[in-house]
């Protein structure tokens, strides 16, 4: 059966489509909301333009830090360490760059160097609260944190920082282990110690440490029993 179509009439043809109707109705909502519509369009734009100059100048930090960084890395290779760590000192104003923190750690070696053990205590600490938890730069820094603390006869900490070291699997390890080792020696925690040289003498087989395990075996045996 035909299906009967409908007429339009010219009544209908006069009436305006959904289209005329919607950009009708859209271009109202916008005369009535103009103000609101241009605000919102000019703090997107501002935000946009304001994360555009704040990449801009993280990259010029970071160029700048970069360059700094390279003459002041230059010194301490040369084995220039007290105009190193002026040359560093430069690198930190660039706080918004990677290479200021690097900078922390280089003076810590720098001031190692030149026996400069309060400076290097302090550029060590910084280093470290600039490093993310259980990375290798952590690990780096506690190391050299816990080795200028043994330096300084600051043992008790030097041990805690050896530890916190030696749970971070990383490059440092071994020289966390040897430093928690002497570390609890000096405390007189041999079982500590010999436990700390073992784990060490397992991850690097036939190294001299042996004869330090013999030695401090011996003496454990010969310490009289505990009650």
């Amino acid at each position: 059966m035909a299906t009967a179509h409908k007429r339009i009439t010219r009544k209908d043809l006069r009436q305006p489509d959904w289209f005329q109707v919607s950009t009708e109705k859209a271009f109202e909502i916008y005369e009535s909301h103009r103000v609101e519509v241009l605000l919102g369009v000019a703090a997107v734009v501002v935000l946009l333009l304001a994360l555009w100059g704040w990449q801009v100048f993280k990259d010029h930090q970071n160029a700048k830090a970069g360059e700094e960084f390279g003459v002041a890395a230059a010194l301490y290779h040369g084995q220039k360490y007290s105009e190193a760590i002026s040359a560093f000192k430069k690198v930190e104003d660039y706080r918004w760059s990677h290479y200021a923190t690097f900078a922390y750690l280089y003076q810590a070696n720098s001031y190692l160097a030149v026996n400069d053990l309060n400076n290097a205590l302090t550029a060590a600490q910084r280093f470290v609260n600039a490093t993310s938890p259980d990375s290798v730069y952590r690990q780096i820094g506690l190391v050299t944190l816990a080795y200028t603390e043994e330096n300084k006869g600051q043992i008790k900490e030097a041990l805690q920082h050896y530890s916190e070291a030696e749970g971070i699997n990383g490059a440092f390890r071994e020289r966390a282990l040897l430093g928690k080792a002497r570390t609890s020696e000096r405390t007189g925690d041999l079982k500590t110690a010999l436990a700390a040289y073992r784990e060490y003498d397992k991850e690097n087989p036939g190294s001299p440490i042996g004869l330090q395990i013999a030695a401090m075996e011996a003496k454990l045996a010969g310490q009289p029993a505990a009650k």
